[in-house]
């Protein structure tokens, strides 16, 4: 099952309401009218993981757009797919993924941005790229 971006948006909501997080009424009208409620949490999970590691999702934005609904899972089991997909995304020098990579890492209370750094942005390409290779060498 391929997601579309507007489903993964859903996903990403789906999730944070899955882990008692609030949402604001758009975000709960979201969720109310997304067919993805069908499908448990960790269900929705396991179809966005295994699109990611079947190559369905050809292009950056599609990928990215998976990579922030996972993030909002908090599942510390994800951190092996990440670092896999983190190495993919930093051979092809896709600096969008490789921040959206990190990001999820970061919210799973892994060191993947250097301490050092002042802000941590998606415009910031040559430092995310440093710190995905300095992470991904621990």
């Amino acid at each position: 099952m391929k997601l579309t971006k507007d489903q993964f948006l859903e996903a990403g909501f789906i999730f944070e309401k899955a882990n008692g997080n609030s949402h604001s009424d758009f975000e709960k009208k979201i969720i109310a009218e997304s067919e993805l409620t069908q499908y448990k949490p960790t269900e929705l999970e396991r179809i966005i993981v295994d699109g990611l590691n079947s190559g369905i999702y050809k292009n950056e934005d599609e990928r990215v757009s998976g990579y922030w609904s996972l993030s909002k899972i908090g599942n510390r089991n994800l951190i092996t797919e990440y670092k896999k997909w983190l190495l993919t995304e930093l051979e092809n020098e896709n600096g969008i993924a490789v921040f959206q990579i990190l990001i999820g890492l970061d919210r799973l209370d892994e060191p993947a941005f250097n301490e050092n750094r002042s802000g941590r942005g998606a415009d910031e390409t040559e430092l995310n790229l440093k710190d995905a290779e300095n992470y991904l060498k621990k």
